[in-house]
């Protein structure tokens, strides 16, 4: 899907007060990260390094793998286009609703593809060879923990589960799989720096996995996709992660109330999330409607959920900002409502 994402603001000349489209850091990308990458400049005189192999590495020790485990991507995005081909003309299975490019990737390899309730999964038979699952889910929050995900690994030993982490960081209700990497080899992650760093514009994302599935994707890898810039933010980013991490527990405390405060307005009903970003159903109007009104009449911009396998045109998905703009998007609802 090029068109449909999140973040469509482009669409629209208009100066937005808040976007609540795109779930990524709400506060901007850091200005020490900034200030490296502008140093950085001279360096697109020259090709990037074909593997980033500096990176990998770095990507690998902050994980506790071996750098064979590892492959560097253009966005996480790129990574289940490099994944599917694998499994070019099997089947798949999809946990919905959830990212589109899960099903544009497999259909893109010629796969048959299953969609399931990803909020039933663990209620779920697989006899597919590959398995989609975010978690935290997209665009509704739903997660299973590591044990869950264990379990799954282990009833349906034939089955590779690919589980993107995109968001892993947004949430402190679970954690990482990271450490089942050690015990399965049916198990391939994909991670996404562009949301934690707020840096979607330079695509950067990796793949964790075993040794063999690694040496498979690096020898399909097209040479430099991953561009200069990216690499040298990924390294900068690798190298202060401590520094450069965001305060979660305060945008977590932002999302919290902001769905509270929604899900009080008439006409609005919120899916509860652990996540910064969330799912409300609109009980009087249609998605579309309500994301034109909100950004020709209020500048603010939401995503209109309804091209989510799953979801109707009744949906929409909301990313918490800061207190200020939250507050910015409960008066503008409020205008709706008595508009309806």
């Amino acid at each position: 899907m090029i068109y449909g994402h999140g973040d469509d603001g482009y669409r629209y000349a208009i100066p937005f007060k808040a976007n609540f489209s795109s779930n990524i850091w709400h506060d901007g990308t850091s200005e020490q990260l900034l200030s490296y990458l502008r140093e950085q400049l001279p360096l697109i005189a020259n090709y990037p390094t074909p593997n980033a192999d500096v990176l990998t590495q770095q990507v690998a020790d902050h994980h506790g793998l071996n750098s064979s485990q590892v492959v560097i991507t253009n966005g996480a995005t790129e990574a289940f286009y490099s994944i599917t081909p694998l499994f070019s003309g099997k089947k798949a299975a999809i946990g919905i609703p959830t990212f589109s490019e899960y099903e544009d990737a497999c259909l893109r390899s010629n796969m048959k593809i299953k969609h399931f309730d990803r909020s039933e999964v663990l209620n779920t038979s697989f006899q597919e060879d590959l398995v989609f699952l975010c978690n935290p889910n997209n665009p509704d929050g739903f997660c299973n923990t590591v044990l869950e995900i264990e379990k799954l690994i282990v009833e349906f030993p034939d089955t590779t589960f690919v589980v993107d982490e995109a968001y892993i960081e947004f949430t402190h209700k679970i954690k990482s799989c990271v450490e089942l990497l050690e015990k399965f080899a049916n198990l391939i992650i994909v991670k996404s720096l562009t949301k934690l760093f707020s840096i979607p514009g330079l695509r950067l994302g990796y793949i964790l996995c075993s040794a063999e599935i690694g040496k498979k994707l690096q020898h399909a890898k097209i040479p430099w996709s991953v561009n200069t810039m990216a690499i040298e933010a990924g390294k900068y980013i690798f190298k202060n992660y401590k520094a450069l991490y965001p305060d979660m527990a305060t945008l977590l405390g932002y999302s919290s109330q902001l769905q509270q405060q929604i899900d009080t307005l008439d006409g609005f009903t919120v899916t509860s999330s652990n996540t910064n970003y969330f799912v409300v159903k609109l009980e009087t109007t249609s998605a579309p409607l309500l994301k034109d009104y909100l950004a020709h009449t209020h500048q603010l911009l939401i995503r209109d959920a309804s091209n989510f396998r799953g979801l109707s045109s009744h949906y929409i998905r909301i990313a918490s900002q800061n207190p200020e703009k939250n507050e910015l998007l409960i008066h503008a609802l409020q205008q709706w409502s008595t508009l309806q």
